[in-house]
């Protein structure tokens, strides 16, 4: 009989348990449900506001000097010195004496070159200046994040790419014969100074380009030359390759692009092929091929650097630059600029005179525009209804 009692106050006990755990369980679906659902509208509304470009600053510039991105602002470098400028004022500058001046930026680290020439001088960001001497006439430059300065040269039969860390102590020297490496194309330096791509062209009874991958790391001593992977492609050109992240590598052709992953070695992770490719552009996050149409119109494919497609977007702005950051492509010509958000919805346009050469983000809400005499900066104001 005692036993008896026992059973079925533990049966009632383990029911009341079961509807506790019941009641628990479906409170926090609910909750989960509800910041899903709040989530999603959060993101619906965010995405189809509307918002207008406005001009809030504008400052006349040199037609002579040169302008790059840099962070939240802009470097501005002619054949005397560079500065670097942001929200309105020069936070650091550099001297040099360059015919043709070149420069290549990765976080805060400039490098510049004269280009056909022998000087390179790199800046931490701070101000400091370390100007490099190198042996030959220096082609295209690479810097990585610590300020490790790949530097392609041309010394007519055979060329080199030498890597300096900031000091200018030589680390590598890669030598390239053009009767047996063909002509260099292209080169790209890791953020962490410790990778390197390079594109080349061989020209004989077949036009031939040749994709290599080096590693200067503990992995790359146990290969010959480190290099660590190298593909060919047959009758194509291979004009631009370019490290996406740190251990991905995009190489882009006339009709399309090849992403690589390389955390140590070289491995092809996906192929994206296009049938009119009019330009590219891409982020630490995504890769944006642009597909001339027969209608006329453009189409942007997006793709992660994992290789899996988002949605397209189709433009009918006939555009002769795009850039592309965090959720939003920008494409512009010389009077109109488009924003998209990446979901494929149009976020704002605007149309400015004095024409426009590049357009890129500095900061939440805020766009640099450069074209002309002048350097304006745009931030987007949410649009109201004036009925309200």
């Amino acid at each position: 009989m005692d036993r008896l009692d026992y059973n079925e106050k533990t049966e009632k006990g383990q029911d009341r348990a079961v509807k506790k755990h019941s009641s628990l369980a479906i409170t926090i679906i609910i909750i989960c449900a509800i910041g899903i659902i709040g989530i999603l509208l959060y993101r619906y509304f965010k995405t189809n506001k509307t918002y207008d470009l406005k001009v809030i600053s504008t400052v006349e510039i040199s037609s002579q000097d040169k302008y790059e991105r840099y962070g939240d602002g802009y470097i501005r470098y002619s054949t005397d010195g560079a500065e670097a400028v942001k929200d309105g004022r020069a936070i650091w500058n550099i001297s040099y004496n360059m015919k043709k001046p070149i420069v290549d930026v990765c976080g805060s680290y400039c490098a510049f070159a004269d280009k056909g020439q022998q000087t390179l001088c790199i800046t931490d960001g701070q101000g400091g200046n370390f100007p490099i001497n190198v042996p030959e006439k220096i082609v295209d430059i690479s810097v990585a994040s610590q300020g490790v300065t790949a530097v392609w040269t041309d010394s007519l039969a055979k060329d080199h790419i030498y890597v300096y860390d900031i000091n200018g102590v030589l680390l590598i020297d890669i030598e390239t014969s053009i009767a047996t490496d063909g002509f260099p194309i292209s080169i790209d330096l890791s953020d962490d100074g410790q990778k390197l791509v390079t594109s080349y062209m061989m020209i004989g009874d077949e036009l031939t380009s040749w994709v290599t991958f080096y590693n200067f790391g503990n992995v790359g001593q146990n290969y010959a030359g480190k290099i660590v992977g190298s593909y060919s492609f047959k009758g194509k050109i291979i004009p631009e390759v370019k490290f996406v992240t740190n251990d991905r590598v995009c190489a882009f052709g006339e009709d399309g692009c090849i992403l690589y992953r390389m955390k140590q070695v070289s491995s092809e992770l996906a192929v994206q092929e296009t049938t009119r490719l009019a330009a590219v552009c891409s982020d630490s996050e995504v890769i944006c091929l642009a597909e001339s149409e027969t209608d006329g119109t453009n189409k942007i494919i997006i793709f992660d650097t994992d290789g899996k497609e988002k949605p397209t977007i189709v433009t009918g702005l006939s555009f002769s630059g795009m850039y592309v950051e965090g959720e939003e492509l920008i494409l512009y010509n010389n009077s109109s600029i488009i924003i998209y958000n990446l979901d494929g919805k149009e976020k704002c346009r605007t149309k400015l005179d004095g024409g426009i050469r590049s357009v890129f983000p500095v900061g939440s809400g805020k766009y640099c525009v450069f074209g002309g005499s002048e350097v304006r900066i745009l931030e987007t104001v949410e649009e109201t209804d004036e009925n309200e």
